[in-house]
């Protein structure tokens, strides 16, 4: 099975509410690049689940827009969640779901891609990067790393 992994785009400095951030224009910019270098890989997706935060489900929907695919609110995403509770809805989850967009933040999708390969923290992921694992069973040490895209200087 196939899951992909994406940080959310840059967004707007603190000021309050966390949840409430909104993405910044080079943050939609980087989200959007990223959709176009990696579209061949995106198009086989077939669910999105995203973080409830603003940025994230802005994030989640220009992509969705691009794959003309509904977004799921997973409260699991926040950036805070253990990353274990992941890994069990993953293992819950519909096999038709695969492959799977998870839009998340930090630290949750650092400690997902590099808990998954076994990789310690060998991923960094920035904002708008988006990595690709292939595996059998969803469990920490099991993922093969297929491929990490990082948004370039936009």
């Amino acid at each position: 099975m196939q899951l992909l992994i994406l940080r959310h785009g840059q967004a707007e400095p603190m000021f309050g509410d966390d949840a409430a951030r909104q993405l910044t224009e080079r943050g939609r910019a980087q989200v959007a690049g990223i959709c176009a270098r990696r579209a061949d890989e995106l198009a086989q997706v077939r669910a999105i689940w995203a973080s409830p935060f603003v940025r994230t489900l802005q994030t989640a929907q220009i992509v969705a827009e691009h794959l003309q695919l509904p977004v799921t609110t997973q409260p699991l995403l926040i950036g805070d969640t253990d990353p274990q509770a992941v890994l069990d809805a993953l293992q819950q989850a519909d096999a038709a779901d695969f492959p799977l967009l998870l839009v998340s933040h930090q630290p949750l999708v650092g400690s997902l891609v590099n808990g998954l390969c076994g990789s310690d923290n060998a991923h960094p992921l920035g904002t708008s990067s988006l990595a690709c694992l292939n595996a059998d069973v969803w469990a920490n040490g099991c993922a093969e790393l297929a491929w990490l895209q990082h948004a370039d200087g936009i």
